[in-house]
């Protein structure tokens, strides 16, 4: 089998099968993901905190980024390849673009996923000029995030909700790919997916998104920090990481 076009993500949500997706930061994960036929894997920052040991994901570098990414380029042959990212080369529009065309050039990803708020959604239509195709995440975003009060669901009233809604079809129009939403509400789901024809991706929305991503250490139960509830509810009682891994894709496929 051949890697995984975009095309063919929009086909799992055309067909209302739900769409797979998982973090992965290294050779052997990656495969082991790779050949239970995840549709996406994620080369995440959230590396920050499994990998590094960090309390966030502030201090991730390109540089890093890119490493974990080849890694995961190389050893894998189906998924689609999305890396986010890192707030360092967030500082300026120039400074998004020409990191995220090294990011792609070197480590052969498929897309880069940004943290957007309204300040800097504007800047999608850059990366569109660039040819570089855009996740968009919406909702809570680590980035921007310096404290706990910041992780939290996001949308519960009406004007937060209308917000993210309007995030999301602004990204529509300027050219983003596909929708990832982190800890946003079902309510502010259900009206994105009605106005918005991007793939939804969500973590801790619920399942009414097209698809669902999870940390893969949160799953496995080994995360440096936390593990989100969630997470820790559901698969937490399943001894076997195999069989955790099995009915999250079975669950996830369920989506509609």
């Amino acid at each position: 089998m051949s890697r995984k076009k975009l095309k063919d993500i929009y086909d799992l949500k055309q067909n209302n099968v739900g769409i797979t997706a998982i973090t992965a930061y290294d050779a052997s994960f990656a495969k082991y993901f790779d050949e239970l036929n995840v549709d996406i894997l994620l080369i995440g920052d959230s590396l920050g905190e499994v990998i590094k040991g960090e309390k966030n994901t502030h201090s991730v570098t390109l540089k890093e980024i890119i490493y974990h990414a080849t890694a995961v380029s190389k050893s894998t042959k189906t998924s689609y390849l999305i890396a986010d990212l890192p707030k360092i080369s967030c500082k300026t529009p120039n400074q998004m673009i020409k990191d995220s065309l090294k990011l792609m050039t070197e480590s052969k990803v498929n897309m880069i996923k940004v943290e957007f708020r309204k300040s800097n959604l504007k800047y999608i239509s850059n990366f569109v000029t660039n040819n570089i195709p855009i996740c968009c995440h919406l909702g809570l975003t680590p980035q921007y995030i310096s404290n706990r009060n910041g992780y939290r669901k996001y949308g519960n009233t009406k004007k937060e909700r209308d917000s993210i809604v309007s995030m999301a079809c602004n990204a529509e129009k300027l050219g983003a790919k596909i929708i990832l939403l982190e800890c946003v509400s079902e309510i502010a789901v259900r009206e994105i997916k009605q106005r918005v024809g991007l793939p939804v991706i969500g973590i801790g929305c619920g399942n009414k998104c097209d698809g669902q991503i999870v940390v893969s250490y949160d799953i496995l139960g080994i995360s440096f920090n936390k593990s989100p509830n969630f997470i820790s509810k559901k698969y937490s009682k399943i001894p076997c990481f195999h069989n955790r891994l099995k009915k999250y894709i079975r669950d996830v496929k369920k989506f509609s």
